[in-house]
Parts: C-alpha cells; sequence; structure tokens
C-alpha cells in the first residue's frame, strides 16, 4: 500500500482508483492513490499494474473429411469442419486455415493447417489432410476399323488406323497406347488391336478393333 504522512493528521485516509485485488485488464493500468487529510487537502502518487497475455490458445481440428472423388482434372472441391479454440486471455479466438473449406483441392494430399490467434497475438496450429483421389478409369472409344487391305508381300502390308479418344474426370490429357502402332506392318489375315487408356492415377480402360489385310 501507499504511504502518506501529514503534520497536522496522524492517520492520512488513503483512496485507490482500482482496489488492490480487483481484477485489472490485459494491458497497463495506471492506478492513481489520494491521501486526504482531516483538513481535506489531498496529494496524489500513481503507478502501473501491467497484466500479459504470453500463452497461447489451445486449438483442436476436427476430424479429417473422408477421402473425395477428384471432379476434375483440377481435384475437387472439398468441405471440412471447423477447429475449435480457447484461450484464457481471449474470448472469441479467431481461426484461419491455410486452405479454406469449400475450395477445390487438387487430387492427391493436402495438409491444412489452422492457426488460432488471440488478441495478444500469440498462436498455435492444428493440421489435418484433405485427400482427392481418382479411382475412376476413363472412358475410351475406338475409332471405326480400317476396311480390309491387300497384302503387298508376304508380311503381310503397313495399315494405318484412327486414333482412339478418351476422357476422364481426372485428368485432362488422357494418355493412349495401341498394341500394333498405326503405319505399321500387319500380317495377312485379322489382327485385333487393342487401345489403352491410362489416367494420371494409372486407372486404365481399353476398347480393341480389328485390323484385316487379304491376299
Amino acid at each position: 500500500p501507499a504511504t502518506a504522512t501529514d503534520t497536522g493528521d496522524d492517520s492520512v485516509a488513503i483512496t485507490y482508483s482500482a482496489a488492490s485485488g480487483s481484477t485489472f485488464a490485459i494491458g497497463t493500468t495506471t492506478v492513481t492513490a489520494t491521501a486526504t487529510d482531516d483538513s481535506g487537502n489531498t496529494s496524489t502518487c500513481t503507478f502501473d499494474v501491467t497484466v500479459v497475455d504470453t500463452t497461447s490458445p489451445a486449438i483442436t481440428c476436427a476430424t479429417a473429411p473422408a477421402s473425395v472423388e477428384a471432379t476434375s482434372s483440377a481435384g475437387a472441391a472439398v468441405s471440412y469442419g471447423v477447429a475449435t479454440a480457447t484461450d484464457t486471455g481471449d474470448s472469441s479466438v479467431a481461426i484461419t486455415y491455410s486452405a479454406a473449406s469449400g475450395s477445390t483441392f487438387a487430387i492427391g494430399t493436402t495438409a491444412v493447417t489452422a492457426t488460432a490467434t488471440d488478441d495478444s497475438g500469440n498462436a498455435s496450429t492444428c493440421t489435418f489432410n484433405v485427400v482427392v483421389v481418382d479411382t475412376t478409369s476413363p472412358a475410351i472409344t475406338c475409332a471405326t476399323a480400317p476396311a480390309p487391305v491387300e497384302a503387298t508381300s508376304s508380311a503381310g502390308v503397313p495399315v494405318s488406323y484412327e486414333a482412339a479418344t478418351a476422357t476422364d474426370a481426372g485428368d485432362s490429357s488422357v494418355a493412349i497406347t495401341y498394341s500394333a502402332a498405326s503405319g505399321s506392318t500387319f500380317a495377312i489375315g485379322t489382327t485385333a488391336v487393342t487401345a489403352t487408356a491410362t489416367d494420371d492415377s494409372g486407372n486404365t480402360s481399353t476398347c480393341s478393333f480389328n485390323v484385316t489385310v487379304v491376299d
């Protein structure tokens, strides 16, 4: 407590602008002590009471969402549950995310970080994974088989054919391979050609057509 002496008062009354033991807000509060003698004369002194918040919030991430199937080559829109946070010095802690709920996540695993920041700037984080998968096979269509071709030698004849086409939800440019290349030499008789479409996730689908060489 403050102390006071007075030539005309053996016991000077002292009051405070904020009582000792009361709750002080975070930050610095100036307390004024006022000494008043029996004749009403006063004098004051001041001191600061400082309350700090150096404790980070406690944050808890919600359970990670289940894997989501890609809807395009960009991935898929995924929503997730909100994180929660508590703090001794802030009744409403702000939470931000490295990637927003409902935004488009790429195929694969994306780590999302939630950050809780209290009014004093203390921060804490938690993380969870958003997984977008592509388990859907491409849709492939073979072109019409070429008309029969006359052999030009005992080996047969080179035959060209139209390319197959393929589409895929998770791959904008699907690779297509063939069991026998267009323009290569096909033997006399009927050769089945298989076209295989493979997307970026390794999913495949096939179609087939016949190349016929006659003699």
